[in-house]
């Protein structure tokens, strides 16, 4: 029996008519519903996402999965599809808006410091169990395992995911659908850890990532940006692996580079890698947020928010502020901490600031992570595309908090806030101002987190901004993958100093 046989007679007519209507939709959605990026400075919202506070979904994930529906979809069944949604859309705010109430699912500064306090608890009852365990690590691993998801999604070699993934989720992504798709420039933002628990026989941690990337189909491309949470679980009793088997998707039994076969099966030691045995794997995917990537907001200034908001501090700092005092046999920690602040801290932030309004943004390579260079190159290219630039001057530090330090058995990290004002403005090739202020000094805070390797004693005072801190020589030669060219040492992985891993924006910071 032949479906739509109408279809057929009057194809040319619909095509038409499909054509106009999704223009008219996708044009409406646009004006209404896709954000302009809040706020510039590289803290200020472009570390990911380009929104600086944005909420969960909204006008924002309709817009994204309208237009979705309408490159994905025949013309036939995306239409209605989205005259549906509108209609719902359009019923669902009039009632809320009948209601008189404004429902906000923005946590308060008590619901962060709470949730920051049981999940850093947690962390360290993860931590009695497997002494290997790293917050650092894991979030590299979690960065591995979505950049690979998303880059390998489609192709043959997905199979090398199998053992990280829950096996309905594994049947989802080989379905041939995917086939006939691209993503494509993934830029991967911040990753947070919302929760750690068990469950049966599982530990499991959830995790919110934010990111932005390119999707082809059918010729026809769209950048996104979204906030995803993933759920990872391993079984009860397993060691986390060492450093190089967590950033790098090795095996877990052997430690080859990633080739499975389909069934999970590693090509080298031959051993069947059952998910969540020896390595975390990925039990559960959703889509928070989804909005389509727009440059039109770079030169769109909106109010500061939270830098009034008190310090969200680790609970019982104190007892970790001891324990790096005596793992590094300092004789003070107030003297410390003025070194750290004076010779790490402020050059960095001044540095960094330099190269964002300089677009100069390979200079400060060999300080700052992999995924927080790759971030924030993203947006500096997106201002060069548009002739644009962020201009940051007369920058003033005035305070400068302690938020948390972590120490484990690879990795040790400060995260501080850092509270400034400068003149904030974005200008055209011509010099004309879009947005901010010349004259007006802009005041805020960020959160900036530090890292480097355990054991690593360089004394804070000695270190140069502009020499390799392996070999001394200077750091002009480090090429996107931060590899010093005259010792041919990679040097933003802190196991010679410490590198800029994170920078959140006081709303955004949880702990």
């Amino acid at each position: 029996m032949r479906r739509y046989p109408f279809l057929k007679k009057n194809r040319k007519t619909i095509k038409t008519i499909s054509f106009f209507v999704g223009f008219a939709i996708i044009f409406f959605f646009a004006l209404l519903f896709i954000p302009e990026l809040l706020h510039a400075r590289p803290g200020g919202g472009h570390s990911y996402s380009g929104g600086g506070s944005s909420g969960g979904g909204g006008g924002d994930g309709i817009a994204g999965l309208i237009i979705w529906l309408l490159l994905s979809l025949p013309p036939e069944i995306s239409i209605p599809l989205v005259i549906i949604i509108i209609i719902f859309y359009y019923y669902s705010k009039r009632k809320d808006a009948k209601g008189g109430q404004t429902i906000s699912s923005a946590p308060t500064h008590t619901n962060k410091f709470n949730d920051n306090r049981l999940t850093e608890n947690r962390i360290e009852e993860l931590k009695t169990t497997d002494p290997n365990f790293s917050r650092l690590l894991f979030i590299d691993f979690v960065s591995s395992v979505y950049h690979k998801y998303y880059s390998y999604l489609g192709k043959k070699e997905f199979k090398d995911l199998k053992p990280f993934f829950a096996g309905r989720l594994w049947d989802n992504a080989t379905k041939d659908g995917y086939n006939q798709r691209n993503i494509s420039e993934i830029v991967i933002g911040n990753i947070s850890l919302i929760t750690v628990f068990e469950s049966g026989e599982y530990t499991g941690i959830t995790v919110d990532i934010n990111s932005n990337y390119t999707i082809t189909i059918g010729g026809k491309s769209s950048r996104y940006i979204l906030t995803e949470r993933w759920l990872f679980n391993r079984k009860k009793g397993t060691l986390s692996l060492a450093p190089e088997g967590m950033r790098d998707l090795k095996c877990p039994n052997c430690g080859a580079a990633g080739n499975f076969t389909d069934a999970g099966k590693c090509e080298y030691c031959d051993t069947f890698i059952e998910a969540g045995e020896m390595q975390w794997f990925v039990n559960q995917i959703s889509v928070l947020n989804q909005e389509v990537f727009s440059t039109k907001g770079l030169a769109h200034y909106e109010q500061e928010v939270g830098t009034d908001y008190p310090t969200i501090v680790q609970p019982a700092i104190n007892t970790y502020i001891n324990k790096f005092t005596d793992l590094h046999k300092l004789p003070d920690w107030n003297s410390y901490w003025t070194n750290f602040t004076d010779n790490i801290a402020v050059p960095y932030f001044m540095e960094i600031y330099a190269a964002w309004t300089n677009l100069n943004w390979s200079k400060v390579r060999h300080l700052v992570s992999d995924r927080l260079y790759e971030s924030y190159d993203f947006w500096i290219e997106a201002y060069k595309s548009e002739k644009l630039r962020n201009k940051l001057e007369n920058i003033k530090i005035s305070k400068i908090d302690m938020a948390t330090i972590e120490v484990d058995k690879y990795y040790e990290s400060f995260t501080v806030r850092i509270f400034a004002s400068c003149n904030d403005y974005v200008e055209n090739n011509n010099g004309k101002v879009l947005g901010g202020s010349k004259k007006q000094a802009r005041y805020f805070s960020e959160y900036w987190t530090f890292m480097r390797r355990t054991g690593v004693e360089i004394v804070e005072s000695e270190f140069s901004l502009n020499n390799c801190p392996n070999c001394g020589a200077s750091a002009d030669k480090m090429g996107q993958s931060a590899v010093c060219e005259y010792c041919g040492t990679k040097i933003s992985n802190g196991d010679f100093s410490w590198i800029l891993t994170r920078i959140v924006q006081d709303e955004e910071y949880t702990g």
